[in-house]
C-alpha cells in the first residue's frame, strides 16, 4: 500500500497539465524542425525516406496521447464540462489516427494515391464527431456573445466561405503528359553532342509517389487494396468538397468558442480546442489546394505541421480542463468544510 502511493501520485504528476504543456510544446519544437529542415527540398532531389515515416510517427503518437487524455476526462467525474464532450472528441482523434494510419499505408506500403484511401472513412467521421462535440461543448457552456462578437463571427465565417468556394471551383491539375527529348547528335564526331530535355509541366503519377521517395512498394498492392482503391477514385472530389464545407463548420464554432471563453483561466481549455480547430482549418486547407494545384504533390509540405500542433493542443486542452475541474472540486470540498 506504501509503495502503490508514490507511484500514482508520481503518475498524476507527470500527466498535469504543467508537464502535458512542457511536453506539447517539446513535441512541437521538435516537429516544426524536422519539417524546417526537411520538407523543402530540390524539386530534383528525393525527399528522404524516414521523413513521411517520422512525420507521420510524431502525428500517430500525439493523437494516442491526446486521445488517451480526452478519455481521461470523460471517465472522471470531477470533470466540470459535459462528460460526452470528451468522449465524442476521443473518438473523433482515435477516427483520425486510423485513418492517418490508412493513408500513410496507401502511400508508403503501396504506392497509390493517398486520396482514395480507406482513411477517407474515418476521416469523415473525424469531421462529423468534432462537428458534434463542439457543438455539444457550445451548448453545454452555454455560450453567449454580445452584438460585436457575432459580427466577427460571421465575418470569419464570411472568409472561410471564400476560401472554400476557391477551393473547389479550381481547375484540376494537368493531365499527365509525356515528356519530349530532343536530341542534337553531331554525326561528324559520331558522338552525342548535346541533349535538350524539354518536359511540359507533367503530373506526377501518384504510383511514383514511393520511389521518388527512394520506397519501393514491398509488393503489389494486395487485390482487396486495389479494390477500395478503383472505388473511391471516382469520390475524391466529394470526399474534398466535404472536407472543404465541414472545416468551414468548424472554423466558425471555433470562433464563438474562443470568443464565447474570452479571457479567466477557466476558459483556457475552450480557446486551446479553438486553436486546435483552427490549426487543423489551416492543415486541411493547405492539403486541398495542393491536391488541385501541385502537379506531383506528395504529403510532407511544411504547412501540414499544422496538423501536428492541432493534435498537441487537443491534448493540452484536455488535460488543461483535468486541472481546472479537480482544482475546482477541491476548493468547493474545502469550503464544504468549513461551513
Amino acid at each position: 500500500m506504501t509503495k502503490s502511493s508514490p507511484d500514482k501520485s508520481s503518475i498524476q504528476t507527470w500527466l498535469s497539465a504543467e508537464y502535458i504543456i512542457y511536453w506539447g510544446l517539446i513535441w512541437s519544437a521538435i516537429s516544426l524542425v524536422i519539417y524546417l529542415n526537411f520538407s523543402v527540398v530540390d524539386a530534383s532531389i528525393a525527399r528522404p525516406g524516414w521523413f513521411i515515416l517520422t512525420t507521420t510517427g510524431l502525428e500517430e503518437i500525439g493523437l494516442l496521447v491526446s486521445g488517451c487524455l480526452c478519455l481521461r476526462n470523460w471517465q472522471s467525474p470531477d470533470i466540470s464540462s459535459g462528460r460526452a464532450v470528451w468522449l465524442l472528441f476521443a473518438i473523433a482523434i482515435f477516427s483520425f489516427f486510423i485513418g492517418n494510419l490508412w493513408f500513410c499505408l496507401w502511400e508508403l506500403c503501396w504506392g497509390l494515391d493517398p486520396a482514395a484511401s480507406a482513411g477517407n472513412l474515418f476521416f469523415v467521421l473525424f469531421y462529423l464527431i468534432l462537428i458534434a462535440g463542439v457543438r455539444l461543448a457550445i451548448l453545454d457552456r452555454d455560450v453567449q456573445l454580445e452584438r460585436q462578437q457575432w459580427v466577427l463571427v460571421t465575418v470569419i465565417a464570411a472568409v472561410g466561405l471564400t476560401i472554400g468556394c476557391w477551393l473547389t471551383t479550381l481547375p484540376a491539375r494537368a493531365e499527365i503528359l509525356p515528356p519530349t527529348t530532343i536530341s542534337i547528335v553531331n554525326r561528324r564526331h559520331g558522338s552525342m553532342h548535346n541533349q535538350i530535355a524539354a518536359v511540359s509541366a507533367p503530373k506526377i503519377p501518384s504510383q511514383a509517389i514511393a520511389s521518388r521517395n527512394n520506397i519501393a512498394p514491398s509488393q503489389r498492392p494486395p487485390d482487396w487494396v486495389l479494390a477500395i482503391d478503383r472505388s473511391m477514385q471516382p469520390f475524391i472530389n466529394t470526399f474534398n468538397l466535404f472536407y472543404v464545407l465541414c472545416d468551414l463548420v468548424l472554423l466558425t464554432f471555433a470562433a464563438i468558442l474562443f470568443l464565447g471563453f474570452w479571457g479567466g483561466k477557466l476558459g483556457l481549455p475552450w480557446r486551446t480546442t479553438a486553436q486546435a480547430v483552427l490549426c487543423f482549418y489551416i492543415a486541411d486547407t493547405w492539403f486541398a489546394y495542393a491536391n488541385d494545384r501541385v502537379q506531383g504533390y506528395e504529403s510532407g509540405f511544411i504547412i501540414e505541421v499544422f496538423w501536428i500542433f492541432g493534435i498537441v493542443q487537443f491534448g493540452i486542452a484536455a488535460a488543461l480542463e483535468f486541472d481546472n475541474s479537480i482544482r475546482a472540486r477541491r476548493l468547493a470540498r474545502r469550503r464544504t468544510a468549513i461551513n
